[in-house]
């Protein structure tokens, strides 16, 4: 299987069990469900009551005015304001939405990025073990040379030191692997200390466009924008409808009076009775006013969120295509020139000090060269790949696009 193909599987995996994805993903649904009952009519009030009723005796057949009152009390917002309650409701569960796209977005990037991370620890771990086999041969080549008496001690003794430098490499590689493991189990939902196997050796680098990727694409895309412009949109509409608090809200009342015949024979018929009142926006100055006025500023913050956030995406998205183009003009730095002359003047001087031509100190030199560009080397690599994830998350390309 091929790192694509694992990092791929990685990312499903992730997108199926990662505890924040779902938590926002939650958070997502609930707000469509608070969407309907927005434009809703608040419940209807029922009155249930006694009339009139004489307290001499608390008859019904004594006094003609006396009856068992029924009354239904409904109250209608002035025209447009349910309506626009509604539009909040519904421009935030279009944010949330957003919002979970992009915790998609970023679950996806963090888990590609911890996975070159890996990736990396993998390559760097195989060249240490691979140099140290080396200078396990070098240790034995300047012990013999010490023992038929044409090498120094300090050279034995200087190889025996990087010797253990090596092994102290190793496990510090052990423990960084595990450290990248741990980061990937969080992000994939694993049971902490689960395996990972050894990454595949090759990594492809896909090619970027030479063009910079323009801000209306990444107005377009990136989820944390569109959920701020959602955002934009509740704070107009809450605006509008704090002015639709200047003015009333009528409330329709009907009532139904049933009344019992009088004790002395009298037939009484029932009365019914309809009422409309409204409420009188009195506090116009320092109650509504002051209301729309929050409202105003409201929307003035997210707007300013807004272009916040756009200019930090933008400083993000220029930076990270800098850093792709550096990190790839090093790979191919490395591959086409650095790691082959290295590699050939440390074998120069390996066979220059088995003749004697070469000091040990300059053999080691040559060793110490080609270990820390090998290092380098791989750590590009991984850089490139991880700069790459990180610019399809700032961009708002989500996994697989």
């Amino acid at each position: 299987e091929t790192n694509d193909g694992v990092v791929s599987r990685l990312v499903e995996e992730a997108l199926g069990n990662n505890p924040a994805l779902d938590a926002a993903e939650k958070r997502a649904l609930a707000a469509e469900k608070a969407v309907s009952p927005a434009g809703v009519l608040p419940d209807p009030q029922v009155i249930l009551g006694a009339m009139n009723l004489p307290v001499n005796s608390f008859s019904f057949r004594q006094e003609p005015m006396t009856g068992k009152l029924v009354s239904v009390m409904q109250m209608i917002p002035w025209p447009g304001k349910l309506g626009l309650a509604e539009d909040m409701a519904r421009d935030e569960a279009a944010a949330s939405g957003f919002q979970h796209d992009e915790v998609r977005n970023q679950v996806a990037a963090m888990v590609e990025r911890a996975y070159f991370d890996l990736y990396a620890v993998d390559r760097s771990r195989e060249t240490v073990e691979k140099n140290r086999a080396l200078m396990g041969q070098l240790v034995r080549a300047a012990e013999a040379k010490y023992a038929t008496g044409s090498g120094l001690q300090q050279d034995v003794l200087r190889a025996q030191v990087e010797l253990s430098k090596l092994e102290d490499d190793i496990i510090m590689w052990d423990q960084k692997r595990r450290a990248a493991e741990a980061r990937l189990n969080s992000l994939l939902g694993r049971p902490a200390g689960s395996p990972f196997e050894r990454t595949p050796l090759e990594l492809s680098l896909p090619e970027v466009g030479p063009a910079s990727v323009s801000q209306e694409t990444v107005e377009e895309q990136r989820p944390l924008l569109l959920a701020l412009k959602e955002r934009l949109a509740k704070a107009e509409a809450a605006v509008k409808l704090a002015g639709r608090d200047y003015w009333p809200n009528f409330t329709l009342g009907a009532s139904y009076a049933q009344r019992d015949n009088l004790s002395n024979g009298t037939v009484l018929h029932d009365f019914f009775s309809a009422t409309v009142s409204l409420n009188i926006p009195l506090h116009r100055k320092s109650r509504l006013a002051a209301r729309v006025a929050e409202k105003e500023l409201d929307r003035a913050a997210v707007s300013a969120e807004y272009r916040n956030a756009l200019a930090v995406v933008m400083a993000d998205v220029e930076s990270l295509e800098a850093e792709l183009g550096r990190d790839r003009k090093r790979v191919e730095l490395f591959e086409g020139g650095i790691l082959i002359q290295a590699r050939q003047s440390l074998e120069s001087a390996r066979a220059g000090y088995e003749v004697g031509k070469v000091d040990f100190l300059t053999l080691v030199n040559n060793w110490m060269l080609v270990q820390g560009y090998e290092l380098q080397y791989f750590s590009a690599l991984a850089d490139y790949r991880k700069a790459l994830a990180s610019l399809a998350f700032a961009t708002g390309a989500g996994p697989g696009d």
